[in-house]
């Protein structure tokens, strides 16, 4: 193989590619592209689509790191989007202005982008036109070569392949956690990976760092490889979790309160807990007791499945935790979860082999017109001790130790990715088959319910929340637990 340096200096010589790119509008968006400026794909099409999904920008501010040809960026313009982008790619930055004036939008355009060891120039560049509302990057995801494997030019490099060591997707996270004055409160990042091992960690990571991740798009290109479209953003707008040292019960707390949509109330002591049938949850010193007020709204968007959700973000935890791929973000990443005994058994717990590690309890109050919706959730994170019901605390199973605090902040982003109603990330019901591959890792070992004396199979959940089960005749619908049994 030629010099791929040589190879990309050669080719800049050659004429530029005119390309018809039609948007999610269905407009025609008419492109000139240089041989070493990355051109419209189907990655550039997923990110389209999921900007568009917001509607008119009304003049609201969005930055692109990586513009490319401008095919993103001229798209979000035509559709009342205020765009500044930029590219390292001095080529594509000439593109890209070419492009705007050839389809007749403003842009603000630099050349840059963001360093390994410092983001300050960038920052800098960015400084006249921040806050932004949205920050979109289509990431660089091609793994880095190995050893004596082909490698592209430098440009076309940049542009494509993401980098040894620290990805850029965690060099963006520095960035925005640095200046945080680049992102509006209440504003949104796009990013756009593939399914290799550093893309499906990416989530993880940032939730690590305090944000709130959903998925919002993505396209299965076949041969398994899969392209994603997460949203993050800071939970709640940044409230933070209000402590208290005792409490009788946080969801009675809660309940009683005047409190926003968002409040999160974490008890050092819980005194009076109560779980599913309001059985006694006991709070053991160093445990989790904690309950956040959620929108009303989640009653008519999944109220048959809050209890589940809110399982599945005590999940979602402790995948940040362990360093895993996030359940809800795929159900695939729920078989690895099964195979070390971690579970959802219905209708709200969360187990481990050795026990119970969690409990959620979802209750509501209506007074005259005013509804209120409170999920409270304890967690075991102290180590087992003896008790006549078997627990299993989050230590016992993980390599490395949390703090309450820790745990709190990683619980209260998983909380905000599942149930937060946020303008730029819309809810989506995609985590539901995460829901139930987690209660077949429970299922698989031949558990069913016991009803009146007789044994029923479960075969699936529907949208409500509720068990599709079978009786070895009929198929029933068992939509309480009170009349249950596990066996």
């Amino acid at each position: 193989m030629s010099d791929p340096i040589f190879r990309e200096v050669e080719s800049q010589n050659a004429k530029a590619k005119e390309i018809n790119w039609k948007n999610s509008s269905d407009e025609i968006i008419s492109l000139l592209v240089p041989t070493t400026v990355y051109p419209p794909r189907e990655d550039t099409a997923l990110l389209d689509h999921c900007i568009s999904k917001l509607g008119d920008g009304n003049g609201k501010k969005l930055l692109e790191i990586g513009c490319g040809s401008g095919a993103l960026s001229i798209s979000a313009a035509r559709n009342g989007w205020k765009v500044t982008a930029c590219d390292i790619n001095p080529l594509a930055v000439v593109a890209t202005t070419g492009n705007a004036e050839r389809n007749k939008v403003n842009l603000n355009l630099f050349e840059g982008g963001l360093e390994v060891e410092s983001n300050s120039d960038f920052a800098q560049l960015c400084e006249s036109d921040a806050p932004f509302d949205l920050i979109i990057w289509n990431l660089p995801y091609l793994t880095p070569p190995l050893g004596e494997e082909p490698r592209l030019g430098p440009m076309e490099d940049a542009g494509l392949v993401d980098r040894d060591g620290v990805g850029w997707g965690e060099i963006l996270l520095s960035l925005i956690n640095q200046t945080p004055t680049l992102l509006k409160s209440g504003g949104a990042m796009y990013l756009l990976h593939t399914n290799n091992t550093r893309g499906n960690l990416l989530q993880s990571i940032w939730r690590q760092s305090g944000w709130a991740t959903r998925i919002i798009g993505e396209d299965d290109l076949g041969d398994g490889e899969r392209l994603t479209c997460f949203s993050a953003w800071k939970p709640f707008d940044g409230k933070p979790i209000e402590w208290h040292q005792e409490l009788n019960s946080t969801n009675i707390f809660m309940l009683n309160e005047r409190r926003e949509i968002g409040d999160c109330v974490v008890a050092i002591k819980q005194t009076d807990g109560r779980g599913q049938r309001n059985r006694e949850w006991i709070t053991r010193d160093g445990d989790f007791a904690g309950s956040w007020r959620l929108d009303p709204e989640l009653y008519d968007k999944q109220i048959g499945v809050i209890q589940l959700s809110a399982a599945l973000s005590v999940i979602d935890a402790y995948c940040a935790i362990t360093n895993r791929p996030l359940a809800s973000s795929h159900w695939i990443n729920c078989a690895t979860l099964g195979e070390q005994g971690i579970s959802i058994r219905w209708p709200n717990d969360v187990w481990a082999e050795e026990g119970k590690i969690a409990g959620c309890l979802i209750e509501g109050r209506q007074v005259g017109e005013k509804q209120t919706i409170v999920l409270g959730i304890g967690v075991n994170l102290k180590s087992k001790d003896k008790q006549e019901f078997p627990l299993c605390g989050i230590r016992d199973i993980i390599d490395n130790e949390i703090t309450l605090e820790e745990f709190a902040i990683l619980l209260n982003c998983s909380i905000a990715s599942l149930f937060e109603l946020h303008p730029l990330a819309q809810l989506t019901t995609r985590h539901y088959n995460s829901i139930w591959q987690l209660m077949s890792n429970y299922l698989s070992k031949g558990k069913g319910l016991l009803q009146e004396g007789e044994k029923l199979s479960v075969n699936g959940i529907t949208e409500e929340g509720e068990l599709l089960c079978h009786d070895g005749v009929d198929v029933r619908i068992v939509n309480n637990s009170f009349t249950l049994e596990w066996v």
